[in-house]
C-alpha cells in the first residue's frame, strides 16, 4: 500500500514538476560545439556532476558551450532520446552541426570529459579553440 501511495506520489510530482517548468530552449548544432549533461536535481550521481560541469564551463566554455539540462522537462527528454539516451546522468559531447562526438552514462570526472574534448575538438582546457597547445 505504501509503495502504490509513493509510486502515485511521484507521478504526480513528475507530471506536476513536467508542467511547470520554465522550458530552456536549446538549440543543436548552431555553430558552435557543445557540452550536454542530461540529469535530474534528485539524482545522486547527477549530483555528483554539477561541479565537474561547473569547473568544465570555467575551463571549456570559451570554446564550447556547457549545458546542464534536467530531463524533466520534456523539451530536454526528447534532446536526450535524439541521442539515444539510456541512463543519467548521461554526457553528451557534439560538434557546431549537432553530430554526435562522444557519450558517457553515469558519472564522469573532468578528467575524463577534458580528454573527450582534446581527442574530439582539438584543443585543451584552459588552452586556445584552435588547436592543442
Amino acid at each position: 500500500m505504501v509503495v502504490l501511495a509513493l509510486a502515485a506520489a511521484g507521478a504526480w510530482y513528475s507530471t506536476h514538476r513536467r508542467s511547470t517548468e520554465v522550458a530552456e530552449h536549446v538549440v543543436v548544432g548552431g555553430g558552435r560545439p557543445q557540452l550536454f549533461d542530461f540529469g535530474m536535481g534528485i539524482c545522486a550521481q547527477c549530483k555528483r556532476m554539477k561541479p565537474v560541469m561547473e569547473l568544465a564551463s570555467r575551463e571549456l566554455g570559451a570554446c564550447l558551450d556547457v549545458r546542464v539540462l534536467d530531463i524533466r522537462n520534456e523539451a530536454n527528454e526528447q534532446l536526450a532520446e535524439r541521442y539515444r539516451m539510456h541512463a543519467i546522468p548521461f554526457i553528451l559531447l557534439v560538434d557546431g552541426g549537432g553530430k554526435e562526438l562522444w557519450r558517457h552514462e553515469g558519472f564522469v570526472d573532468f578528467s575524463g570529459i577534458s580528454q573527450a574534448v582534446t581527442k574530439h575538438l582539438g584543443f585543451v582546457p584552459g588552452g586556445s579553440c584552435g588547436g592543442k597547445q
